[in-house]
């Protein structure tokens, strides 16, 4: 998992911010069972929580208004990471 396939898929606004199963959806990463949510999961928490250290990602954590009433955390990029794709910085890896 790369820096420039996450920021690929996020939102550049609070609003349109995704959740980690929208995210991982959009990816196209297999989560059919539940050992592979989890490992997806962990994989892509971690970094985010790396980008987000770095200034590239924003989040907040958010509660579903309806069905179930469940805590989740929505992402989206920041004006860093929309600035560094038009400067051409070198890109690499967040290796997990």
């Amino acid at each position: 998992m790369n820096q420039d396939a996450i920021l690929a898929v996020l939102c550049d606004s609070r609003d349109d911010a995704k959740s980690l199963k929208e995210i991982a959806l959009e990816m196209g990463l297999d989560i059919s069972t539940y050992v592979d949510w989890v490992r997806v999961e962990r994989r892509l928490s971690s970094s985010l929580r790396s980008l987000s250290r770095w200034g590239w990602v924003a989040w907040e954590r958010r509660q579903r208004e309806e069905g179930h009433r469940f805590w989740y955390n929505a992402y989206w990029k920041t004006e860093l990471a929309n600035g560094k794709s038009e400067q051409g910085d070198a890109s690499f890896a967040i290796t997990v």
